[in-house]
């Protein structure tokens, strides 16, 4: 039990394959990033006990953490949860809880006993009769929830707050200030088996969408045309993701493959978990020979298509439907982040030239030296979520 007023927070990333946690502290008006974790989940032991696995992940991600110290903040992934953006006509404030119920009641897919309703107001639009409030609306189900607690009271911890992992990253953004107040930004985040995509409007929250695609279908398409199995086809693609990008400078047909000398993605932040680099002459010989580049890149393309044409349903929707000012930039997240070719095929098929990958350690966030984000097959992108559960607790201290 903590008889004392915590001084720092554990932002805590659960996802399907690994743990990323960062312990921050308030410094200055800003936050100062102290400890960063990380741990793979155990694929072997996740179907025999999964909450045990997952436990154990989270005990070894905290293990360096001043834990009596902090808050801890976690999240839900986006695709448990519903989340809608209604409009409630003018209600004074006493009523507007009944209000927002009444409305959830009907746009919630499950009974309101199923479920945890939490929402915020975001704007106040209108004047007279016509004014209506603009609220974030959230529904999570009790177990999705309870699963989540299961985790945290095994690894011996406790849950201050829970969120939701697509709503952190506005919260990351924000921190990490990477928004500016006078655009649209989609921030996109690619777990391994669904992608977030939230929409921001002048900084505030505007739309979120998740997709069922995730970039565990780029190692599965290496893996069913080498013939090879799934932790062979990681190791392939981390030791060629840097340098997998289109030449457009000859053609737009035209793809390369620049040999790289250290791993520099780990697909993960919702994750895909990848282990250690396959040298550079093995991944030659698996792919064929000196033909490897151009092979890669084409098995990969079918998978990023699907991605675009998802990712551009979810535009049109935003932009058409909603009647919403169109994209200004994109910022991208999670281990696939680190891909350029899907950073090139998002702008270059969606005709947006800003598409930049989330880097909280950049510099607007303070750091401890002996932090380091950048290791191993893991980046800074893949602790958006992290960092963005940390500033949120931070505004609660």
């Amino acid at each position: 039990m903590r008889f004392t007023k915590p001084k720092k927070v554990i932002g805590l990333d659960i996802g399907s394959q690994s743990v990323k946690a960062v312990q921050v502290a308030q410094s200055g008006r800003g936050m100062n990033i102290e400890q960063i974790g990380y741990a793979q989940i155990d694929r072997n032991m996740l179907n025999a006990d999964p909450v045990a696995t997952h436990a154990k992940a989270i005990r070894e991600a905290i293990s360096d953490f001043s834990i009596q110290q902090s808050m801890v903040v976690g999240a839900l992934p986006g695709q448990s949860v519903v989340i809608r953006y209604p409009r409630i006509n003018d209600t004074t404030t006493g009523d507007l809880d009944d209000a927002v119920e009444r409305e959830a009641s009907q746009s919630i897919p499950y009974d309101l006993s199923e479920v945890l309703l939490d929402w915020s107001l975001l704007a106040e639009e209108g004047e007279g009769e016509s004014r209506q409030s603009k609220v974030l609306l959230v529904a999570a189900k009790h177990d999705v929830i309870d699963q989540r607690i299961q985790f945290a009271d095994i690894a011996d911890i406790e849950f201050s707050t829970l969120t939701v992992d697509s709503l952190a990253i506005a919260d990351a953004a924000e921190a990490c200030q990477l928004s500016n107040n006078n655009e649209t930004v989609a921030l996109i985040d690619i777990g391994s088996s669904s992608v977030g995509i939230h929409f921001t409007k002048n900084g505030v929250s505007n739309f979120i969408r998740d997709i069922s695609w995730g970039g565990k279908e780029l190692i599965q398409a290496i893996a069913k045309h080498n013939r090879m199995d799934y932790e062979e086809a990681e190791r392939l693609l981390l030791s060629e993701a840097d340098g997998l990008t289109r030449n457009s400078s000859d053609s737009d047909d035209v793809v390369e493959v620049s040999p790289v000398e250290e791993p520099s993605m780990g697909l993960d932040s919702n994750d895909l978990g990848l282990e250690t680099a396959m040298p550079q002459s093995d991944a030659t010989s698996l792919m064929g020979g000196a033909s490897e580049e151009e092979t890669l890149v084409d098995i990969l393309s079918t998978p990023i298509s699907r991605l675009v044409t998802e990712v551009r349903r979810s535009f049109d929707y935003y932009e058409h439907q909603l009647y919403e000012h169109p994209v200004d930039r994109i910022i991208l997240c999670g281990g696939a982040a680190n891909l350029p070719l899907i950073r090139e095929t998002l702008s270059e098929e969606l005709g947006i030239e800003q598409v930049t990958v989330a880097d909280p350690s950049a510099g607007a966030v303070s750091m401890n030296k002996r932090v380091n984000m950048n290791r191993g097959s893991v980046r800074p992108t893949q602790y958006m979520v992290a960092v963005g559960l940390a500033a949120r607790g931070l505004a609660e201290l």
